[in-house]
């Protein structure tokens, strides 16, 4: 069918051997490194994605100066895996994050552990509790890590701000530490926006803005979404469109916080010595194939995902067709440092590297719900019908086509050239591309899968993932 990327194999340098590779502040050698993940935001509610309705200006304008890789996939569709596979550059059957055991194993090395051994500054802000040391451990390496509080507000803000899940304060976070550092190293920052996140409760400013002909009080909270999983509101009686533009709502204000962002890098005159990349950690159904948020799936609405990076000095600006994973961030990040030395995954290949207009599959897994999960919607509904949401899933895409294979063995072909929407299943009617892309997915999965430990979460960690709607 095509090319496997193959494992790059360098000579392994410890990060302590890396210490001593300290340098000068940014410079176009050694540049400031900006990552900003906009939560939950799906590619076709973005400008750069092709939407007509104009929620993220703020995204498209540093698309406008920058690359914009428009097949751009995450390796699993929801925030653990997914963050997990950009940080280490492997696969979820790789690195082992998943429902069952989120926390990240030690033995994986994180991109910011790397790059603060090669001398960056480096700082990670987010209100995701995902993120958070108590639950992953993702954000090893970030000599700050900076939580904001996941209902929002900031000081001397009364009470919960709507629509704010913490950007605000993460911004705010953001401006003292960057006023804060001596500025003699450069520094590799890290922002997750969540306010795109359910539950979809827009801003007033954004409501009068876009959504004034709703009640200012609408919105859909984490609890519907998990009754609407369980099966208490038949998809035929939702309001999709109005669902949509709720949601659409927060992505506004997700591009809105990436904007204030920028504008502190513009007077702290940092943002044209920075590679900045701006993605998202996966998108969102919104009543696409009877599901709403993102469980429980791995179609093209929770893989497809935005992807800009802006440093003109190194990227070349302009659209490119090249399919990439998230996994590709690791490599891309050691080639912008120039960090040499490093065994690359598998999957992980630099976005400067030219060879990435190569044919290429595209791979991503969803492992099996964790039993809390389903134990949470059966309490909403009893009677609930456990068997379409208990599965695992892995998925390749190669060229215009799309093989998802479930737990169950079930099988789904789609040509998303011409069935962009994934609703015809073509795996009886073209059964030597199914036997093609088996194969490609055997070749390319490891054989076995990594499992790691599980994790012991307190009340209060709980409270939080509860208003996330991951647990009951």
């Amino acid at each position: 069918m095509g090319r496997i990327v193959p494992c790059v194999l360098l000579p392994a340098l410890s990060l302590g051997a890396m210490g001593g590779m300290t340098g000068c502040g940014a410079g176009a050698d050694r540049p400031n490194i900006v990552l900003v993940v906009l939560d939950t935001v799906r590619d076709d509610y973005t400008g750069v994605g092709g939407s007509e309705v104009p929620r993220t200006p703020q995204l498209d304008l540093i698309a406008g100066e920058g690359t914009v890789f428009l097949n751009a996939w995450a390796t699993a569709p929801w925030t653990v895996p997914s963050h997990a596979s950009f940080f280490t550059g492997l696969l979820p059957s790789e690195h082992g994050c998943t429902h069952q055991t989120p926390s990240l194993d030690p033995s994986f090395p994180t991109i910011a552990e790397i790059l603060a051994g090669a001398g960056y500054e480096t700082a990670a802000f987010f209100s995701n509790t995902w993120l958070a040391d108590r639950t992953t451990g993702l954000l090893r390496g970030f000599s700050q890590r900076i939580e904001a509080p996941q209902l929002g507000g900031r000081p001397g803000d009364p009470g919960r701000y709507r629509g704010d899940q913490g950007g605000r304060a993460s911004n705010l976070n953001v401006q003292q530490w960057l006023r804060a550092r001596d500025g003699d190293s450069p520094f590799f920052l890290f922002v997750n926006f969540l306010e795109p996140h359910h539950p979809y409760d827009p801003s007033p400013a954004v409501r009068q803005a876009h959504l004034s002909d709703l009640d200012e009080h609408d919105h859909v909270s984490s609890n519907w979404v998990m009754e609407y999983q369980a099966g208490l509101h038949p998809a035929e009686t939702v309001d999709w469109q109005r669902i949509g533009r709720l949601y659409g709502g927060d992505v506004i204000s997700a591009d809105q916080l990436l904007g204030d962002l920028v504008t502190t890098l513009r007077q702290m005159d940092l943002y044209d010595q920075s590679v900045v990349i701006v993605t998202s950690d996966h998108g969102e159904n919104l009543g696409d194939h009877g599901l709403l948020a993102h469980q429980f799936s791995v179609h093209e609405t929770l893989l497809e995902v935005p992807l800009v990076v802006r440093f003109p000095g190194r990227f070349q600006p302009g659209l490119r067709t090249a399919p990439v994973m998230l996994t590709d961030l690791f490599a891309t990040l050691l080639d912008v440092a120039g960090v040499d030395g490093v065994e690359l995954p598998r999957h992980s290949v630099s976005l400067l590297n030219e060879t990435l207009s190569a044919p290429r599959p595209l791979i991503a897994e969803y492992s099996t719900p964790h039993p809390s999960l389903l134990a949470a919607l059966r309490q909403f509904n009893p009677e609930a019908d456990m068997a379409g949401l208990s599965r695992a899933y892995r998925t390749v895409r190669h060229d215009n086509l799309r093989l998802t294979q479930a737990s169950d063995g079930s099988l789904q072909l789609h040509d998303v050239e011409v069935d962009p929407a994934q609703t015809r299943n073509l795996a009886t009617e073209r059964p030597e591309d199914v036997a093609s892309l088996l194969m490609l997915l055997k070749s390319t999965l490891p054989e076995e899968v990594f499992e790691g430990q599980p994790l012991d979460i307190d009340e209060p960690t709980r409270e939080q993932l509860r208003s996330l709607g991951y647990i009951r």
